[in-house]
């Protein structure tokens, strides 16, 4: 599966599943999404190639665990990492390029969701982490 920013200057290329896929509705990926909210998939670094730009992604430290990829070009997000995850890197779901078979199985930080964002999709909710 491959991904890219909207400039198109970084891509990269997943070589297997997502370990898992989650919908946040936390503060931070709100203001760094500007969205109510962002789908992730949780994939092994190991599996991720780099196909074109990874010097191009700015790392910005949202919190003392967390540092996230953004494009340098045109902020489009490309990663978000956890220190607690060493072997892991989430990727927003919607950079993909083709249609992926994998969607979010679950919502957390719904305690954080935006006033006017209903859920009623079905999936399982948890008020901070799973």
């Amino acid at each position: 599966m491959n991904a890219s920013c909207l400039c198109g200057e970084i891509k990269l290329r997943l070589h297997s599943p997502f370990i898992s896929a989650s919908t946040c509705h936390c503060r931070q990926c709100q203001k760094s999404h500007a969205s109510a909210n962002a789908a992730y998939g949780v994939a092994l670094k190991t599996d991720i190639e780099w196909l074109e730009g990874k010097k191009k992604i700015k790392k910005f430290a949202s919190s003392d665990q967390v540092k996230r990829g953004f494009c340098k070009n045109c902020g489009t997000n490309i990663f978000f990492y956890d220190k607690s995850h060493p072997n892991h890197l989430d990727i927003p779901l919607a950079i993909f390029d083709s249609k992926i078979n994998f969607e979010p199985e679950y919502h957390i930080y719904v305690g954080s969701k935006v006033s006017w964002e209903t859920i009623n999709d079905g999936l399982p909710q948890y008020e901070k982490e799973k």
